[in-house]
């Protein structure tokens, strides 16, 4: 105040209602209701049946000691606003120190040293932070409970004698339990082997005086009942002749096998005298599985050859064959069934096909007989084409797919398909082109009369009520609506014939759309201005979601009415991450106070109020 102020008293009234006293004699200040009644005593003064003071409110006192630079002055005032309501209050800097203004119950709180009464599982005796907790005598610490928790003893007596230690449950319960001497030796000294063909099943002996232990391990023998242990040498020299081949033989092929094993194609035998192994196969047949012999056989199923396939002499196939690769026939060749070739079919002599032939590699045939259905799926040369004289119509072969099919064809199609267009005098072959000079009909077309080629272009037309064009068109010399949106590239000028001297350039008033509400109320883009109307209560306005899209957007809100602070409107974002201002909502609380906000695309900023 100072000698700002040089009138005994003065009064000031702020925009948003607030009203301010001050006399320069006393340099008081009074602020709120009655502001020509200032209490003598007091340099400042707070008055209001409706409003009270509202301290700074800090995260953390680390925040404003960093922000102060140095230590914050004795008398100090905030309010910390931690988030942990046991640590949240009013505090005052004393001392150097932060110290909280308690209340009764928060004195209660406290642990006495007589002792408490009324504690519940919540209530605890120990740090809140990642300090450890230290509990001393004659200010030595005797025991310490680390920041993880963790247990420490400062000193421990040594003591040889006793066996009884403290067990800790999984759930924390220290017991107490008495261990055996063996318990205090290294691990090898009490654990010993045992093997021998008296024991059926491994297993594990204590001596329950010594607590030393044994493992009993079975030896397999002929006469023991182990079900499993450790083998014999002797049976180990088996395995191993056997692995060596010594006692293994492979035996000439065998022409039947027992009934059941006519897929197994072989068996192997054993010979007890000899202690060896016989491999036997069994030859082929048009039932049983096994090796081709150089004799003649007789093979069941489907068999596949992919690669080539010479026959020296006739090649009959009465089924179905499939043939992968190259088939080369030097005489005579039936094939009576389904024949599908993969490559290349050369047949050098009188070839009869008498059902389906699928070819389809390339394949070139001298003399072709094919009595059914025929498929070339490869390169189809044919070296000779009959003329025939000029016709009306023909029918050509079109590809439809995979699938060859007829159609006819009429040769108009050719002559007929292209006529150009070009500016001449009439004659036949040209016409006359040009834009017709008035606009009719409702969409781009082309008019013909005679050889005259008229362009028809119709001007853009009036919108109806949905905003929806009634014509599209060209832009023409008279008053015309548009629908849709429209983006212009460059500087705009309205009202005026010269280029704009701005982005855009308004020679004239402007006009923009003021809604008033009575109730919470969404904000869309077609507002600009909202007058809420908060008489009745308080209401929400709420603004759209901030994207790329409406970087840049301005809004002005305002309170209006004969409402109070208890009618406050609620200017909130329309989504959980986005701020106003850097807070999740914004109040205006007095009457006739606006506030004017611009989104930058991901929050909101008040830029005027």
């Amino acid at each position: 105040m100072k000698a700002v102020i040089r009138n005994t008293s003065r009064t000031l009234f702020l925009a948003g209602g607030l009203t301010l006293a001050a006399t320069a004699v006393q340099a008081q200040m009074k602020i709120g209701d009655n502001p020509a009644s200032i209490t003598k005593s007091a340099i400042l003064e707070l008055s209001s049946n409706k409003q009270g003071l509202l301290l700074p409110r800090i995260p953390s006192f680390t925040a404003i000691d960093a922000a102060i630079g140095t230590d914050p002055v004795d008398g100090m005032v905030v309010y910390l606003a931690s988030g942990t309501p046991a640590n949240d209050g009013i505090y005052m800097r004393k001392a150097g120190a932060w110290v909280k203004i308690a209340s009764a119950a928060d004195a209660l709180a406290n642990w006495s040293l007589k002792g408490n009464t009324g504690t519940t599982a919540a209530d605890y005796i120990g740090t809140t932070d990642a300090n450890p907790l230290s509990i001393r005598t004659n200010g030595v610490e005797a025991i310490g409970v680390q920041a993880d928790r963790q247990l420490k003893f400062s000193t421990v007596n040594a003591d040889n004698t006793l066996f009884e230690v403290l067990m800790l449950s999984g759930t924390g319960i220290v017991s107490k339990r008495t261990l055996p001497q063996t318990a205090f030796k290294d691990l090898a000294d009490n654990i010993f082997a045992n093997a021998d063909s008296a024991h059926a099943t491994f297993n594990i002996g204590e001596n329950t005086t010594t607590g030393e232990v044994t493992v009993n391990a079975p030896i397999m023998a002929p006469t023991a009942t182990a079900p499993y242990g450790f083998m014999k040498k002797s049976d180990w020299d088996k395995l191993q002749a056997l692995s060596s081949g010594t006692n293994l033989s492979i035996a000439d092929f065998i022409t039947a096998i027992a009934a059941g094993q006519e897929n197994r194609g072989g068996r192997i035998t054993y010979d007890p005298l000899t202690a060896s192994y016989k491999l036997e196969l069994a030859a082929a047949s048009a039932t049983q599985a096994g090796i081709v012999t150089t004799g003649a056989q007789t093979f069941g199923g489907d068999k596949t050859f992919s690669g080539a396939v010479n026959v020296g002499t006739t090649l009959g196939v009465a089924g179905a064959a499939t043939l992968n690769n190259t088939l080369t026939v030097a005489n005579t060749t039936t094939l009576n069934g389904a024949t599908t070739i993969n490559s290349t079919l050369g047949v050098s002599g009188a070839a009869t096909l008498g059902n389906n032939l699928n070819v389809s590699g390339a394949t070139t045939l001298n003399t072709l007989a094919v009595s059914n259905g025929t498929t070339l799926n490869g390169t189809l040369v044919l070296n000779n084409v009959a003329n025939a004289a000029t016709a009306a119509s023909y029918d050509v072969l079109v590809r439809e797919g995979s699938t060859v099919t007829k159609r006819p064809f009429d040769l108009d199609a050719i002559a007929k398909a292209i006529r150009t267009i070009q500016a001449g005098t009439g004659t036949t072959d040209n016409v006359n082109v040009a834009f017709k000079t008035d606009s009719i009909g409702a969409n781009f077309d082309v008019q013909a009369t005679a050889n005259d080629v008229s362009f028809n272009l119709p001007n853009a037309s009036a919108v109806d009520a949905s905003h929806t064009a009634v014509q599209r068109g060209v832009v023409s010399t008279g008053n015309q609506s548009f629908a849709g949106n429209k983006s212009f590239a460059a500087s705009v000028a309205v009202g005026t014939t010269t280029p704009a001297n701005s982005t855009l350039q308004v020679n004239g008033s402007v006009q923009m759309r003021i809604t008033k509400t009575t109730a919470s109320y969404a904000i869309n883009d077609t507002d600009n201005t909202v007058l809420a109307d908060a008489t009745g209560g308080a209401l929400t306005i709420t603004l759209p979601a901030p994207s790329a899209a409406i970087s840049g957007r301005i809004y002005t809100i305002k309170k209006i009415g004969t409402g109070d602070i208890n009618n406050p409107v609620t200017i909130q974002p329309n989504a959980p991450a986005v701020t106003i201002e850097g807070g999740t909502n914004y109040m205006i609380y007095n009457d006739w106070t606006f506030i004017t906000i611009q989104t930058d695309g991901i929050n909101w900023y008040i830029i005027r109020k």
